[in-house]
């Protein structure tokens, strides 16, 4: 006869990331009318503004956006360095979606750049750059957790999991002035802008998100005179986007992609006011809602009063899910080949981060980009670059699987040696880890009533010992018993105090 069993429903997201994929993108610009000829690139800047993302059909994922570029050079007339600005669209894809995936985002990173001149009034400019898909596979768990029937025995297991309840985004518009102090000349043209944005708090208030951070510029600019100058600030923000349909106890974590940026001398009230720079941002917030799932399952049964033959299904589960900071301090050589008088500016980038090593013994690979703009003895400007790749243990735990992000954020300590320029800075690594762990759970079954009654005779009490490889479930099992006569019998509390090395009654059922 068939067993009567109880189902219960479980609907919810897991986040999942795939390799990353490149594209490059090239443009010839023309140096408008009102800047002068190019007699010497010094150096090239980018920043990725990725507005289009979509899954095709076919598993493939497209992006789209723009690089803002910016071309710092010398002109030929011999004045001061003057910066051609200008956008290099791109639209490029990738391939490895093997699931359907919901709430997708990409993240943009600028590899290398660079500029070669083909006329004074004509550069190229060849940008590579690297994506990385993420988003979140829909699970639909349809899970045995009770059955009803004579005899019937249960052993049903419970397993905590840490699930995405869903994805919210918002874009929006961030607009603040920077005051120049009054002792340093005014801004007359912005050469670069750097942004690192950062969530501090995400909380769920009602049936509202509620999302804080702080935005760190560096703004490299013109003064008036022609030396370059740097300006640097840090700027709060803070969102409310819709949290309706998740409870108040879920957790939240925000992460924001830039969409554009815009730096220019002057204020809303002030347009000639060099002595001020205005900062135009459109970013977007997502936010990941997640809570914590309970699964309960049906991991065997059996009955007393008959055999049964249970049908197995397996499924998997992600458990265990933890967030690691790893934080590495890092000092770097730019070796220059000429003396270096004075350091104008620095930046680090990270790259994508590698795991390398055996299980338990994992090491955290990343790449690192630097640049440093200086003045040489002859108050001549150039420009250095380096990769380099540092490294710090993982410390995970064994047999998880993670994925992680590094970020330079901390000042950039810069000191003129004899042979070039050392950079000192912290590379941040947040590390995701999980376990997905296999679980068998009864799917279907049903009672052998035939084979109860073709049942030869058997002893109704059995003399053993609980060996090493079994549980007490196992043995009431195999005898068609139950665990709780198993402990009354003998005269045990509870199972955790069955001792190994002495017999123990075991009565039939």
């Amino acid at each position: 006869m068939e067993l009567n069993l109880k189902t219960s429903g479980h609907d919810f997201y897991e986040p999942v990331t795939w390799q990353p994929f490149s594209c490059e993108t090239t443009r010839e610009n023309i140096v408008p009318d009102s800047c002068p000829d190019i007699a010497r690139v010094v150096d090239t800047v980018g920043t990725v503004y990725l507005t289009g993302r979509e899954l095709s059909g076919d598993g493939r994922f497209c992006a789209s956006g723009t690089v803002d570029v910016s071309v710092l050079y010398i002109p030929e007339k011999g004045e001061g360095p003057r910066s051609l600005r200008f956008q290099m669209p791109f639209q490029c894809c990738g391939e490895g979606a093997e699931d359907v995936c919901e709430f997708l985002d990409i993240r943009g990173e600028l590899r290398s750049i660079d500029t070669r001149v083909l006329n004074p009034r004509k550069v190229l400019t060849r940008a590579n750059l690297t994506l990385y898909p993420s988003g979140c596979r829909h699970v639909v768990l349809s899970l045995r957790e009770d059955a009803e029937g004579e005899g019937i025995q249960l052993l049903r297991e419970k397993r905590i999991s840490r699930v995405a309840a869903g994805v919210r985004e918002k874009e929006f518009s961030f607009v603040e002035e920077l005051p120049i102090s009054p002792g340093r000349g005014g801004a007359e043209e912005i050469v670069d802008l750097h942004l690192d944005v950062r969530g501090t708090d995400s909380k769920l208030i009602g049936s509202k998100l509620v999302v804080k951070g702080l935005i760190s510029a560096t703004a490299l600019y013109r003064e008036e005179g022609g030396r370059l100058a740097v300006l640097q600030q840090e700027m709060p923000f803070s969102q409310i986007l819709e949290g309706s349909g998740f409870d108040e106890d879920c957790e939240s974590e925000a992460v924001y992609r830039l969409l554009g940026a815009e730096c220019r001398p002057g204020s809303e009230n002030s347009p000639d006011d060099s002595h001020v720079l205005t900062v135009d941002l459109l970013l977007r917030a997502r936010v990941t809602v997640f809570r914590n799932e309970e699964v309960s399952f049906l991991a065997d049964l059996y009955s007393t009063a008959a055999p049964v033959r249970c049908e197995l299904t397996e499924f998997q589960l992600a458990e265990d899910s933890q967030r690691h900071t790893r934080r590495q301090n890092v000092r770097e050589l730019l070796e220059t080949g000429t003396p270096v008088k004075a350091v104008v500016d620095t930046e680090v980038r990270c790259g994508g981060v590698q795991f390398s090593g055996e299980t338990g013994d994992l090491t955290l690979e990343i790449p690192v980009w630097a640049r440093c703009l200086y003045m040489d003895e002859n108050d001549t400007l150039h420009s250095v670059r380096g990769e380099f790749h540092t490294t710090c243990p993982a410390d995970l735990p064994g047999g998880c699987q993670a994925a992680a992000e590094a970020i330079c954020r901390g000042d950039v300590m810069a000191s003129i040696m004899p042979d070039g320029v050392e950079l000192r800075f912290p590379v941040e690594c947040t590390v995701d880890t999980c376990r997905r762990n296999r679980h068998i759970c009864v799917s279907g079954g049903e009672t052998d009533e035939e084979g109860e009654r073709d049942a030869s005779p058997r002893p109704s009490l059995i003399l053993r010992k609980i060996g090493q490889e079994e549980t007490l479930w196992s043995v009431a099992k195999q005898y068609r018993t139950t665990c709780k006569s198993i402990l009354e019998v003998n005269e045990i509390p509870d199972e955790e105090q069955i001792p190994t090395d002495r017999m123990l009654l075991i009565p039939r059922g």
